[in-house]
């Protein structure tokens, strides 16, 4: 099912123990838009540390919690995030799990990993200009993969969101100018209309 970070965010995560707290944004790798870590605020039983666990496999027999097969031991162990300051990125499959550091710009490290509510706000642009900005990301939660942008393109189609995959970009800038560039020349080649 796809599911934006607005309905994520509203997901309890649960350990095989107990509950972990509730995710507040997940970092994904941009060369293939695949979900690494969710973020889950881990609220009173971690003195409200905010800490990362890879979202594969994940078990749900709940709609409105996301299992994850680890104990809060092995949670409490990985990274605050709140405390990252620099340090390379562990480079691991999805699904492997232990201590985790995520660089932020500049820090060094695997720079490939973006948050999600980072996205927000991010302009997209055709050879023609700007269609709209990023207003969500639409995860797979099967697969763990973003599959599409929810562009808001208000300034062409009043009230109009159109679905974006992130195949059809051809250049991201990571910066300051937070645009995404895709292979779309007219308003017509632009993807689903929601």
């Amino acid at each position: 099912m796809l599911r934006g970070i607005s309905d994520l965010k509203r997901f309890t995560i649960a350990a095989t123990d107990g509950i972990l707290g509730s995710m507040t944004d997940l970092y994904f790798d941009d060369r293939n838009w695949a979900v690494r870590y969710l973020v889950v605020e881990a609220g009173n039983w971690l003195q409200g540390r905010r800490v990362v666990v890879p979202p594969l496999p994940v078990r749900s027999s709940d709609p409105t919690i996301i299992r994850v097969p680890l104990s809060k031991r092995q949670v409490e162990t990985s990274l605050d995030v709140s405390a990252v300051d620099a340090g390379p990125v562990a480079s691991r499959p999805p699904g492997e799990f232990g201590r985790v550091t995520i660089p932020r710009a500049g820090g060094g490290g695997d720079l490939h990993l973006q948050t999600a509510t980072a996205v927000m706000g991010y302009a997209v642009r055709a050879e023609d200009g700007e269609i709209g900005h990023v207003k969500d990301v639409l995860v797979d939660d099967k697969t763990w993969t973003i599959r599409y942008l929810v562009i808001d393109t208000e300034k062409w189609w009043a009230g109009k969101r159109v679905l974006v995959s992130p195949a059809w970009l051809t250049r991201v800038m990571w910066d300051d100018a937070k645009t995404f560039f895709c292979i779309a020349t007219a308003v017509d080649d632009w993807g689903v209309s929601v």
